[in-house]
């Protein structure tokens, strides 16, 4: 459980600070966070949702999100 609330804990927090805009400082993307696990996948669209400035902004392009999916493995647990 620990380790899930750290997951969604870097999530949100990566996810605050914006879009990735090029730069390459070594830190994951975004999308590639979002595009680990179901549960980063989870806590990234509830920290778009939250999103106070959702209205005011573009649009964010999802196209670099892979969602973490398998045809042998269980469905996840929500």
């Amino acid at each position: 459980m620990k380790k899930i609330l750290c997951s969604i804990a870097a999530t949100l927090a990566l996810a605050a600070c914006g879009h990735n805009s090029g730069s390459s400082d070594g830190a994951p993307s975004e999308d590639s966070v979002a595009s680990s696990s179901v549960t980063a996948l989870i806590a990234f669209a509830e920290a778009q949702i939250a999103r106070t400035d959702a209205d005011l902004i573009e649009p964010r392009d999802l196209a670099g999100i892979n969602p973490p999916v398998s045809d042998a493995d269980e469905p996840a647990v929500i």
